[in-house]
């Protein structure tokens, strides 16, 4: 059986550390998956997760002037594009103190709608109110949850009643044989996270959250070229960096690129309302 590695929030936090700007770097300036329509579609690798983005913000519904939480906020860049385009004002928050100050460095920054904000916090104890805001979304945080039941239970408490939760993981659909199973494990090692879980699993936590799930929308074909992609443009920049640091560049390419090929790695965006 592969490990069950389960990272804590000091290993998701210094990973993110070490790996935001040349993650960001190789994915647009974003730190998730892209979105691309179909084959032919030749968008840009920032295009396409700025479009993940858009997919996000579309389900929440937002009209000007609510109060958002980004879960997992990255370099700041979704919740800069989101509050720009929707008139809303974005809160993020991240476990890496790396992006916390390089989101928070961002000339977007304020407290009008339009306009964001950043702090470092644990998506697994957040500092707010309950009901303190009108929509929640996470983009690919959920994913880094050591307790995943305890993180959605606290997006649907700071949710108002009537509120919108959109989350968007990759998960596991189906049975891993012995081969899939290493490349999971060594991809969940690479980025700190633990057993994937599958869609019913987010489902039956939003439920025990008191959630109501409205949608849950398969696109994990539509984010797969993200994989090959990423492991092409880490491996450019890997020529940039000493022997021993190139390797590792090299070998967590390769992770990538054999992760993304799996079918059995599935990617949703998952919609709920607080009654």
């Amino acid at each position: 059986m592969a490990e069950q590695h389960i990272p804590t929030a000091a290993d998701v936090g210094s990973m993110y550390d070490q790996s935001t700007d040349l993650l960001a770097e190789v994915m647009g300036g974003n730190i998730h998956l892209g979105y691309w329509r179909n084959g032919d579609d030749d968008a840009s690798v920032e295009e396409a997760t700025d479009a993940l983005t858009d997919m996000v913000a579309d389900r929440l519904a937002l009209s000007p002037g609510l109060r958002v939480l980004d879960i997992g906020c990255g370099s700041g860049k979704p919740a800069v594009q989101v509050a720009g385009t929707r008139r809303v004002h974005v809160t993020g928050i991240t476990i890496s103190a790396q992006q916390a100050e390089l989101a928070g460095a961002r000339p977007e920054v304020g407290d009008g709608a339009g306009q964001v904000a950043f702090r470092q916090a644990d998506g697994m104890d957040l500092p707010f109110a309950d009901g303190h805001f009108d929509r929640v979304y996470a983009i690919e945080s959920f994913l880094h949850m050591s307790d995943r039941a305890k993180a959605i239970a606290e997006a649907a408490r700071v949710l108002r009643p009537g509120g919108t939760l959109v989350a968007a993981n990759p998960y596991q659909q189906g049975e891993l044989d012995a081969r899939a199973a290493e490349v999971v494990a060594a991809n969940r090692r690479l980025f700190q996270i633990p057993p994937l879980g599958d869609a019913d699993d987010y489902v039956a936590h939003m439920d025990k959250a008191g959630l109501e799930v409205v949608e849950v929308l398969d696109i994990g074909e539509n984010v797969r070229r993200s994989h090959d992609l990423a492991a092409l443009a880490i491996r450019r920049t890997k020529e940039t960096f000493d022997d021993a640091f190139s390797e590792e560049l090299s070998e967590a390419a390769d992770i990538i690129e054999r992760f993304g090929d799996l079918p059995q790695v599935g990617y949703g965006i998952i919609v709920a309302r607080r009654p």
